[in-house]
């Protein structure tokens, strides 16, 4: 067939096999023809259909953009394009090619609808947000797009427009299980937990057996309050035959959670580790899988050994990571070989505070991971928030008195301190807002501070800061507070106070005392040994750590905490704080 020189005739027999349905044998002569004539037009815009028919999706994708060198591209083709690049989960490159169809023609909903889904892929879930929206703009009332937007609205934390929209969703579908239970987890987001347990119970009518919705309610219960009931339901649920992985390790991370908050700790530390297994299978980077191939990991028990080059691991948040640091000299102690990885942005504030450990800077950008160590020097690695198995086995294994463990850059706390011109006054730092994913329970409106702030004699510093998207929301709050009630909250402008943490640290070295939400800062601040005022929720957005024994933190005893009164309520909290400041100034 090689030497068959005549394409007209091969061209034929090609197409009389696609008519049969004979692709296999279309794909051969088409391959035959491009020997022949490299730029044959429609050996090139019909090989790659059959090689994504026959999943040879590499090829497909080589084929598809050799055409656009012969001829302009066509929404189709970019629709092939894009639909290889997702079966081999090139997620970056099928949203390029997504956007291209747009270029052509903006009025596709599922082009958007498939960008969407793409960009949920990477994590790009604002992204996602705006696609899903334009699909649901060009199809108004249709299950699929209210859903998706929907979905994508609770992802992105805006859990009272989800309930709406997925509300509208199910009145098309009114059965559909995975809209009700994402209407059950909004309700829940929103402190709804009343409505939440029925839709939850409703579920499990619908499908008898179902776990997922049996821990979620537990979950329920235990933002009400009801710890007692909840463990029992999750104890009960551990004990069912033929249980998922999934669902196992989903339980034991609650379960974890609900012995931490507890103080029993031993029961606690028990479970925690099933938290990797979680982040791992969310984790588009695979990280502790590939982790996993230079050393063993610390999972489950106690496996480490003195003698051995430990690494400690990234694991959460800069709070949190903080907190596992008031551990580390007891840590030390047993296992000395220690190197940690940190966040960039902790890299310097944690080698002044233990500056005989190697502390290397961790930075990631979407599925991008940064590191400038060799992973392969270590034997060993452990989760920061897994050094409480080795030494907060107890309650009496937590420090009583205050211990000021973060080292502020002193240089830069005496500069500060000299700009803020302090006097006699007391400075107090005020954070009123949290990032994290609770963020809805954890914070509040700068005006619910006003007894706080209506103090006298104090001088306000604001320590909030901001992502990207929410930049001059405080700015505004903090106008609106002083036209209306004539009340000033200084603002020391020359520190970024979300990325730059040792010069938010030595911000913070520089008040008497911190009135603060549940994020960085409170931990910042008690790593600093400052007097620190801390409002938490009731339950839901309350973490585990925040142990209100007396009112005073177990892991920072510097911290009062003063936890809501109810649910989704903060009651007298900012009254009670006030009181409390007023007697701390007397």
């Amino acid at each position: 067939m090689k030497n068959n020189k005549n394409i007209d005739a091969l061209q034929i027999q090609a197409a009389t096999l696609i008519k049969t349905k004979e692709f296999d044998k279309a794909l051969i002569i088409y391959e035959a023809i491009l020997e022949i004539d490299n730029q044959h037009l429609q050996a090139l815009t019909h090989l790659p259909i059959i090689y994504l028919m026959n999943k040879r999706f590499e090829e497909a994708i080589n084929m598809i953009n050799k055409s656009f060198t012969v001829v302009k591209p066509e929404v189709g083709d970019y629709q092939n394009l894009a639909t290889a690049y997702v079966a081999i989960e090139d997620y970056n490159n099928a949203i390029n090619s997504y956007n291209k169809i747009i270029t052509i023609n903006p009025n596709i909903k599922e082009t958007y609808k498939l960008l969407g889904d793409a960009q949920v892929e990477i994590a790009d879930h604002p992204g996602a947000l705006n696609s899903y929206r334009r699909a649901l703009d060009l199809a108004p009332g249709e299950f699929e797009q209210l859903y998706d937007y929907g979905v994508i609205l609770h992802i992105n934390k805006y859990h009272g427009e989800a309930l709406k929209v997925l509300r509208e969703a199910k009145k098309i579908d009114i059965k559909h299980i995975e809209c009700t239970n994402k209407i059950a987890s909004c309700l829940s987001a929103v402190g709804n937990y009343k409505e939440a347990k029925l839709t939850y119970k409703r579920l499990m009518e619908w499908v008898p057996g179902a776990l997922g919705p049996a821990i979620d309610y537990a979950s329920n219960l235990w933002y009400e309050g009801q710890y007692d009931e909840a463990i029992k339901i999750l104890k009960e649920l551990l004990l069912k035959k033929s249980l998922k992985k999934s669902h196992e390790t989903k339980i034991k991370q609650n379960m974890s959670v609900f012995y931490l908050a507890n103080k029993n700790f031993k029961e606690g530390w028990k479970y925690h580790d099933t938290r990797i297994a979680v982040r791992n299978d969310e984790d588009k980077t695979k990280r502790h899988d590939m982790l996993k191939k230079h050393f063993d990991i610390d999972i489950g028990g106690k496996a480490l050994h003195p003698s051995e080059k430990i690494i400690i691991l990234l694991d959460a948040g800069l709070g949190d990571i903080i907190l596992g640091l008031s551990m580390l000299k007891e840590f030390q102690k047993i296992y000395s070989n220690i190197s940690a990885e940190v966040d960039h942005r902790l890299v310097n504030l944690f080698k002044r505070s233990v500056p005989d450990v190697k502390f290397y800077p961790f930075q990631q950008n979407r599925d991008e991971i940064l590191i400038d160590y060799n992973l392969d020097k270590f034997d060993k690695g452990i989760y920061w928030m897994s050094l409480g198995k080795y030494v907060r086995q107890d309650i009496h294994d937590f420090p009583i008195k205050p211990v000021a463990f973060l080292k502020p850059d002193t240089n830069h706390a005496n500069k500060i301190e000299k700009k803020l011109k302090k006097s006699k006054e007391i400075i107090c730092g005020i954070s009123w807002k949290s990032s994290g994913g609770e963020k809805y329970h954890k914070s509040t409106q700068l005006e619910n501070l006003i007894p706080i702030l209506s103090i006298k004699g104090i001088r306000f510093l604001d320590l909030q800061y901001e992502n990207k998207q929410h930049i001059g929301e405080t700015a505004v709050e903090k106008k609106n507070l002083h036209n209306r009630n004539n009340i000033s909250i200084e603002n020391y402008s020359a520190i970024d106070k979300l990325n730059d943490i040792d010069g938010l640290a030595a911000l913070i070295f520089n008040c008497d005392i911190v009135v603060t939400s549940s994020s960085v800062t409170a931990h910042i601040a008690g790593g600093l040994g400052i007097k620190t005022f801390l409002f938490v929720p009731f339950s839901r957005g309350k973490l585990w750590y925040w142990h209100d024994k007396k009112n005073i933190s177990v892991w920072y005893p510097s911290i009062r905490i003063f936890k809501a009164e109810s649910a989704n309520e903060w009651g007298e909290v900012f009254e009670k704080i006030a009181k409390a400041v007023l007697n701390e100034i007397k």
